[in-house]
């Protein structure tokens, strides 16, 4: 066996005793929010950490750290967490606060869910006759008899406790049913505790809503980042994971698991409320997180014809999947569409409600896979738009999520560069909405060409360090949090062109399918939390979003949790989707002809921006 080595882990102070490994997996393993968006293959540049102390020896410096950081780094003792490791003794790693993942911000449901109250779960309290030797009815006949249920579906742990429930409450108990199942029986009369979560998984973030079933009121919601993302930011890193080995697919799925009980038991304390009072867990997400909650094997969603092990709703009790609510409490997804298209944009059609609509809608909810969904109450074209991460700051040198002192939008006027920050503080780096606006900023002052490319090396804001390729500075080193420069490379500003090409093509051809303009949308819903700090303008600008006039686009905020909360609150929302979804149109864009056309036609900046004509 290898000896263990020693890592201390700063600002947190956290000291750990390990095998020798990589410090990203050492600093995983200790709970340490380090960033690794390329899941550890090197590639992303993201997980920089400083050796600032070592008594033992290191590993050597690999190839892609001498590719990724430059001579004067390594020389100060910065290293590729998932590229270093230490071989022996102990060693003191600082995590800058550009490489810690931090939570982002979330922001909130802009649309207005209205269900008619009625969820699958119901109370009846009721007082049972004293047994007497006159009387002897078993206990489970005597509470059946009261309540005029039958009670032979009691699951085993319930009955196991119905003796005891019945005399602590002296004969007065509450059962709890989901649908027709009893559920858990309950000492006194609860009536009034009875409690739902629903939970919106995505591939980076997990965001859940306690909500009262009797008032159908948010009584509590909290979010996480998921934790997943240190095994790879897109979806498809995480089933080659789960593809190595049986036990993998039960790591991840423990993973989110442990970060949803997390979250419960803090809206939990914050309310006030017992979390075995929580009876049904709705969740949605795309169809590798859906799977990967229940433990299902991801590794044929990856290959083609990309299936999906089922589309139909789930329901499983909490134990089973180790949440902690009441144990026989159900965890009940969102039906999928395909293998690309999961219960998230089911979710997101119940709350935006286009197939109720008349007039022709577009709903994108853009991520690492954007759904895209088009149509009305006749028909609805939906499919998968391989964008990649880059919209969420990922593939991009300086990229980050939408945290605090991410740039969020940047404009050129008179030649004069300006930035905005989340939360107004020094700039770490810059997340989507804000490479949306440098994109169509630097084409509109000319200093990048249609394809992306550096289109005068003399630029004052140019730079190209000895050795390293030409880049732009978004914001210099004097202003940042970490004294380096915030800078874009001609390759950084390709893969955003790649992803918006993508999109555009994949909205494109749902239109063509359809048979209707783009332009002539009657809305346009943009969801999740990509579109609250989007420029509109530029979005349109670079066609990203469709050219409708900009009244026509709604900034729906995170309807695929919206969509969970109608399921959890009412039955007859979950029953009203279901002959919705038997007329949806999946169009799978890596068969369709005119895909790779539209899509080398979608990548360049070759419209209006500005006054110039690409």
């Amino acid at each position: 066996m290898a000896d263990t080595v020693t890592l201390t882990f700063e600002p947190d102070g956290k000291t750990v005793t390990d095998n020798p490994k990589s410090i990203l997996e050492t600093a995983q393993g200790a709970g340490i929010a380090l960033r690794g968006e390329c899941g550890g293959v090197g590639v992303c540049g993201k997980c920089r950490v400083q050796i600032t102390k070592s008594y033992g020896t290191l590993s050597p410096v690999t190839e892609k750290e001498t590719k990724l950081l430059t001579p004067a780094e390594l020389a100060g003792g910065m290293r590729l967490a998932c590229q270093a490791r230490v071989l022996a003794g102990k060693a003191t790693v600082f995590v800058p606060p550009e490489s810690r993942n931090e939570a982002r911000e979330i922001s909130g449901t802009a649309l207005e869910g209205h269900a008619v109250l009625g969820p699958a779960v119901k109370k009846i309290a009721c007082s049972l006759p004293r047994p007497t030797l006159a009387d002897t009815t078993p206990d489970l006949e005597r509470l059946a008899a009261a309540l005029g249920r039958d009670l032979s579906g009691i699951p085993l742990p319930v009955l196991a406790n119905l003796p005891g429930t019945l005399r602590a409450g002296d004969w007065t108990v509450t059962a709890v049913f989901w649908k027709d199942e009893p559920v858990a029986i309950e000492s006194g009369d609860t009536t009034e505790e009875m409690y739902g979560l629903a939970i919106d998984v995505g591939s980076s973030k997990i965001i859940c809503h306690l909500l009262n079933l009797a008032t159908g009121k948010t009584v509590a919601q909290d979010h996480a980042e998921n934790p997943q993302v240190m095994y790879g930011e897109d979806i498809v890193s995480r089933i080659t994971f789960a593809a190595k080995a049986p036990e993998n697919t039960k790591k991840l799925q423990s993973l989110v698991v442990g970060t949803i009980n997390t979250l419960v038991a803090r809206m939990c304390e914050g309310a006030g409320i017992p979390a075995d009072r929580i009876y049904e867990c709705v969740f949605d997400g795309n169809t590798v997180m859906h799977h990967l909650l229940l433990g299902i094997d991801t590794k044929y969603i990856g290959i083609s014809p990309f299936l999906p092990a089922l589309k139909s709703p789930v329901s499983v009790p909490a134990r089973e999947i180790g949440l902690s609510i009441c144990p026989e409490g159900k965890v009940t997804s969102l039906p999928l569409i395909a293998g690309y298209v999961g219960s998230d944009a089911v979710a997101d059609l119940m709350l935006t409600r286009i197939y109720e609509r008349t007039a022709c809608s577009l709903v994108i909810d853009i991520g690492t896979n954007s759904e895209l969904m088009l149509g009305n109450s006749q028909r609805i074209v939906v499919c998968s738009a391989p964008s990649g991460p880059s919209f969420e700051g990922a593939q991009i040198s300086s990229g980050m999520k939408a945290v605090g002192g991410a740039i969020e939008t940047f404009a050129i006027r008179d030649g004069r560069i300006s930035y905005t920050t989340i939360g107004g503080k020094k700039p770490k780096g810059i997340c989507g909405s804000g490479v949306i606006d440098l994109v169509a900023e630097l084409y509109s002052a000319g200093i990048i060409t249609k394809t992306g490319k550096f289109a005068d090396l003399t630029h004052p804001r140019i730079k190209k360090p000895e050795g390293s390729v030409p880049v732009f500075v978004v914001a210099p080193g004097t202003e940042t949090e970490s004294g380096r420069d915030i800078t874009v490379t001609e390759k950084d500003i390709n893969e955003f062109l790649l992803a918006k090409g993508s999109l555009r093509a994949g909205w494109t051809i749902l239109a063509e399918k359809y048979g209707i303009d783009p332009k002539t949308l009657d809305r346009v819903y943009l969801a999740g939390s990509f579109g609250t700090h989007i420029n509109i303008k530029n979005a349109m600008a670079l066609e990203l979003l469709p050219q409708v006039p900009e009244e026509r686009v709604v900034l729906a905020g995170e309807t695929a949790v919206g969509g969970s909360k109608l399921a959890l609150l009412s039955l007859h929302e979950r029953e009203a989707i279901r002959p919705v979804l038997d007329r949806v149109e999946y169009v799978e864009l890596s068969v369709e002809k005119s895909f790779n056309r539209e899509y080398l036609r979608s990548i360049p900046i070759y419209h209006m921006i500005a006054g110039r004509q690409g």
